[in-house]
């Protein structure tokens, strides 16, 4: 679940970019003058945007479509995928002990889970002005790059909605699963 949260934002990214533009010609670099200069200034807010990496998808001269992994959404994304894949497991292992309804409830959430990473991810669409926008891979699907923005900028509240729910699911099953779990002593 963590890779998933945090190689499928740049695999949607790229794919979106490529069937937008015809082209695919990804580059990276690694912002560290502008990560130091975050943490330096002690502002956790510009040290929850700070970039650790930055990936061009198309290298384009007038056009660029650049991915970047911030450190609050490395921090969320790792947050999310863990629990969502630990929900999922005590899920799946109470499901083998007793019946349960289903799981479609906890797999709908983690689809949300990644819609949520997909939405926050720090995209941009670059043009030769330099000017950019939040939410690429919205504006690329097609979402137009005022609600594209406003979405990106609730995203990561989502996502910590959702870490605090698959919390709470995870507390749920395990605790389900250790009194399923506990034999019962007969009296002798």
């Amino acid at each position: 679940m963590v890779a998933a949260v945090l190689v499928l934002p740049l695999i949607m990214f790229a794919l979106l970019a490529y069937r937008q533009f015809g082209l695919f010609n990804p580059s990276y670099y690694i912002p560290y003058e502008e990560m130091l200069d975050a943490f330096g200034s002690g502002d956790l807010h510009a040290v929850f945007d700070a970039p650790i990496i930055s990936v061009n998808v198309t290298s384009g001269l007038l056009l660029s479509n650049m991915f970047s992994l911030s450190v609050g959404q490395l921090l969320l994304s790792v947050a999310l995928g863990v629990i969502m894949g630990l929900t999922l497991d005590a899920q799946f292992s109470l499901r083998k002990v007793c019946k349960l309804k289903s799981v479609g409830g906890s797999a709908a959430a983690a689809g949300s889970g990644l819609v949520a990473t997909l939405a926050a991810s720090g995209t941009g669409i670059l043009g030769c002005c330099g000017s950019g926008l939040t939410g690429g891979i919205l504006a690329l699907a097609g979402i137009s790059s005022v609600t594209a923005t406003q979405i990106a900028e609730v995203s990561p509240f989502i996502q910590v909605a959702l870490i605090a729910f698959f919390v709470l699911a995870y507390l749920r099953f395990s605790r389900r699963l250790k009194i399923v779990a506990t034999p019962v002593s007969s009296p002798s």
